[in-house]
């Protein structure tokens, strides 16, 4: 009987130990979280319906039904961003109101806005995220790379929403403003036949494969920062609280300028199949654009071409296209542009009595530089890297100075036409050839004279391998001049 009641006695203290030691842990982990709740952070906010429009319908009755949405913040391209970084006056910073957008993502968290407007994401660990709004018949917002911290309310304050406009009627007769913070809905093709004006950070949401057109004079903002980019995209779901894929099919068909002169500058594209056009337009003056994830980002029929300070990158066929159809007198100028991953061609001129290509970044595009029947041209101090053409001619180029470039890794850094003057350069490989100019039919030969290429830093021993002329092809007529050269990279040459 003792030893019954001895062993009872040691089973219920060794229970009692048992549920005190997980008494103990529940309460040691209700602490921690407790305390780790305690250290997050929290985002809020209030929105207000602020009806502008003609519409009183949309008078708001309260505050309600604002949809936020709080997503991570995207990952900018490191290539960009290195360039960025080493080449900070070019281009454009890319920033996340230039990468992001809300359709490639799934939201972290949604919530919508009580009667006051009011929202909250509280119990966020700290760091830096994204915040989406909308409503219906209303506007979307973007609100960038807000901050939580730990133990703390980072209350945005008011944030103003305005109703959305949409156009389904194929005239627009009066002149237009598109006004900073409003959004704009084009539901089929729709002519602009006056003049419109784009405010800083207004957005126009193109329908999958409609058009839009712009006869009038167009009013651009001066730049700014990213931040304050007009923007202009496919409205492809843009209502979405879940990821969307964005394919060609998504694609708006194309924005089209006419007029004797065209000024546009500090906007950001996204989304279109031959995103921007200018048609018969005199003068085409593009600066300060971002251009990105489209078919060919910006097409010119005709004109003087003078673009600075653009970025274009991850597009499916073309960057920068001049395609006049006859001979023209008219030039083509690019300075101090981003061209990065274009799947076929960064630059294309066709029919250009001359061109400058200057203080620019060509990476990662099949052709950086594709040339044709063009009579003059000037590439200087650019920077190319991973090409398989980095400057291609094709048929009836007359005359070429290419002077303080940085070639980079490509198949072919150079395929000439006509005659040309290569100095002062640096080519560092890795390529199959740097300077090609044989041809497989009668003269046997792509260009009209010897090629002077003296005065290069060249990144191999034997340069002659790496040069195809007539030490090849003894059918060829001409041969690659390189001798003398530089021992050491030139110093000037690249972007200054």
């Amino acid at each position: 009987m003792k030893i019954k009641n001895f062993s009872r006695t040691i089973f219920l203290k060794t229970r009692s130990y048992i549920l005190i030691s997980i008494i103990v842990l529940i309460l040691a982990f209700l602490c921690n979280s407790c305390s780790t709740n305690a250290n997050k952070g929290t985002i809020s906010g209030t929105v207000i319906l602020v009806n502008d429009s003609y519409n009183p319908s949309l008078n708001p009755v309260d505050y309600a039904g604002v949809t936020v949405a709080l997503y991570k913040t995207a990952v900018l391209d490191t290539t960009l961003v290195r360039i960025n970084q080493q080449y900070p006056q070019i281009g454009v910073q890319i920033t996340q109101e230039t990468e992001f957008d809300h359709r490639n993502f799934n939201p972290l968290k949604v919530v919508t806005t009580d009667a006051d407007g009011k929202f909250s994401f509280p119990s966020l660990t700290a760091g830096t995220y994204n915040l989406v709004l909308w409503k219906t018949d209303w506007g979307i917002r973007y609100l960038c790379s807000v901050r939580a911290e730990e133990k703390e309310n980072n209350n945005l304050g008011t944030i103003e929403l305005y109703p959305a406009t949409s156009y389904n009627s194929t005239i627009v007769s009066e002149p237009t403003i598109f006004k900073s913070d409003h959004s704009y809905f084009v539901l089929t093709d729709v002519n602009f036949m006056s003049s419109v004006e784009f405010q800083p950070r207004t957005q126009i949401f193109i329908n999958p494969a409609a058009m839009l057109k712009f006869y009038g004079a167009v009013i651009t903002p001066e730049f700014t920062s990213s931040q304050d980019m007009w923007k202009i995209t496919s409205g492809k779901e843009i209502y979405s609280t879940s990821q969307v894929t964005m394919d060609f099919d998504s694609y708006y068909s194309t924005v089209t300028f006419y007029g004797e002169q065209m000024n546009i500058k500090s906007g950001f594209v996204r989304y279109g199949s031959n995103a921007l056009i200018t048609v018969n337009v005199t003068n085409n003056n593009f600066y300060y654009m971002v251009c990105r994830d489209c078919g060919t980002a910006l097409t010119i029929n005709q004109g003087n071409v003078d673009v600075g300070y653009l970025l274009f990158s991850n597009c499916e066929n073309v960057g920068l296209e001049y395609t006049a159809n006859v001979e023209t007198y008219f030039d083509v100028s690019i300075s101090r542009c981003i061209f990065n991953n274009i799947i076929q061609r960064g630059v294309s001129i066709e029919w250009a009595d001359g061109y400058n290509i200057n203080n620019s970044f060509f990476n990662n595009n099949n052709y950086a530089l594709y040339i044709r029947d063009c009579n003059e041209g000037f590439i200087k101090n650019n920077e190319f890297n991973l090409s398989y053409y980095h400057i291609f001619y094709h048929k009836a180029c007359n005359h070429s100075e290419i002077h303080y470039n940085n070639f980079f890794n490509s198949i072919y850094s150079i395929r000439l036409r006509g005659n040309n003057n290569i100095i002062n350069n640096n080519f560092y490989g890795l390529s199959t050839y740097f300077i090609y100019i044989l041809y497989y039919d009668p003269p046997y030969s792509l260009v009209s004279a010897d090629v002077n290429a003296t005065n290069n830093y060249w990144s191999v021993e034997e340069v002659s391998q790496y040069l195809a002329d007539a030490e090849d092809d003894p059918r060829c007529p001409y041969h690659i001049i390189y001798l003398p050269k530089h021992e050491n990279p030139v110093r000037e040459a690249g972007i200054q």
